[in-house]
């Protein structure tokens, strides 16, 4: 790629959409996972004893596993929110401004 391309390609409108969009929708999925595995950290060195209470009568699972899982299962989540909204609307940018610049 020359440098006339490459300064083409960031001065045009449908780049800065793309590029903001993305940043935005990363850095809040990052600040959204991080409050809450910080959260779950806290929870841990704070009030252990209130993540050992077990979920059931002679069960052998504790809320602290179970609130684990939970942290896992919400990244994977999150994994599949970002993937999906790359599939639609950040390849149908990038598309756009591929067609555009040709």
């Amino acid at each position: 790629m020359n440098h006339e391309l490459a300064t083409q390609i960031h001065a045009d409108a449908r780049f800065v959409e793309l590029v903001d969009t993305r940043s935005r929708y990363n850095w809040t999925m990052a600040i959204i996972m991080m409050v809450i595995y910080f959260a779950f950290i806290l929870l841990i060195a704070f009030q252990p004893g209130l993540l050992a209470i077990k979920i059931a009568a002679g069960s052998t699972i504790s809320i602290g596993i179970l609130g684990g899982f939970v942290v896992i299962l919400i990244a994977i989540l999150m994994t599949g929110m970002y993937t999906l909204r790359a599939n639609k609307e950040f390849d149908r940018l990038t598309a756009e401004l591929k067609e555009h610049m040709q």
